[in-house]
């Protein structure tokens, strides 16, 4: 299904049919500059944290990693999370191979987010868990993601319940997103502008400081000395942002000055490729979230009963 595709819902909660529904909606243009800002400020000043879930491979695994504990809990007769199970899933998000998988899980083992628990029903077997620090910080990314569409809609439930952080919505979200990694890859795999940077360490980080520095000079210039700032904000180096900022006026995506002076410049190609990616994946935002509350009511209702 493409991302612009409506999805059915018995209850209709989806606010969104389409990504176009999106941009005419007279607030998206406010709602893309509340997602640049909070991809620009996302994990503060927490250089590991921005360093790593600034990166696609990285990121990607971690949200896996949180929705399939979500599916564990939510339906315990699902495949325990293993290295195996993160791997086979990855393999739809082009994340691989299964060496590079296990090294991952083992750095978000040292990080603290992921523990490994013995199997009730077989002492021989274990799992590994999501800790309450993963949680909490993909808490944060789920309200960073959500904060646009509360200011498309401010009355919308869904969304209040994630900029509060709610866990029972968390837990909905996260249950439901791992059936959809589909959906996911394709507004990727479709915004190539966004998915170029999305691919380099800090990418998407430098992505949102870079559009959040120009976006109010008519022109789409940052000001002069860029590189140094974006490299403190991004917790990587002045010659790292220079290589890929080099690799993206390649790519037609910025222009850089000739002056020396570290200015950089917005293409409209860039700007107008961030707005179509925001639409697609705010979209999807909201119809997981629509399914997810939607999945969580049948599950109670279920318990009532005794099901």
């Amino acid at each position: 299904m493409r991302s612009s595709e409506r999805l059915s819902s018995p209850a209709g909660d989806p606010n969104f049919s389409t990504s176009d529904d999106l941009k005419r909606h007279p607030k998206f243009k406010a709602a893309v500059d509340v997602l640049i800002d909070g991809m620009a400020d996302l994990y503060g000043d927490d250089v590991r944290l921005v360093r790593n879930l600034f990166e696609y491979d990285r990121a990607i695994l971690f949200m896996m990693a949180v929705g399939i504990d979500a599916l564990n809990n939510g339906d315990p007769s699902s495949p325990p999370m293993s290295v195996a199970t993160l791997a086979e899933a990855g393999a739809q998000m082009g994340i691989g191979p299964l060496r590079r998988i296990r090294r991952l899980v083992d750095e978000m083992r040292k990080d603290g987010m992921l523990i490994t628990e013995t199997l009730s029903a077989d002492r021989r077997r274990h799992r590994l868990r999501s800790t309450e620090r993963m949680l909490e910080i993909d808490r944060e990314w789920l309200a960073a993601f959500h904060a646009p569409l509360l200011e498309m809609i401010p009355d919308e439930p869904r969304y209040q319940a994630a900029m509060a952080r709610d866990p029972v919505y968390h837990q909905a979200y996260r249950f439901l997103s791992q059936d959809n990694l589909g959906m996911a890859n394709r507004v990727m795999t479709e915004n190539p502008p966004v998915d170029f940077f999305l691919r380099h360490v800090s990418g998407a980080r430098l992505l949102a400081v870079l559009l959040q520095a120009a976006r109010n000079d008519p022109d789409g210039w940052t000001a002069a000395g860029f590189y140094s700032a974006a490299a403190k904000r991004t917790s990587t180096s002045r010659v790292q942002v220079r290589a890929v900022l080099h690799l993206a006026r390649d790519a037609g995506l910025v222009e850089l000055s000739d002056e020396g002076d570290g200015r950089v410049r917005v293409t409209p190609e860039l700007r107008d490729g961030f707005a179509k990616w925001a639409a697609d994946a705010l979209l999807a935002v909201d119809l997981v979230s629509a399914f997810g509350v939607e999945s969580a009511r049948r599950r109670r209702a279920l318990e009532k009963v005794g099901i």
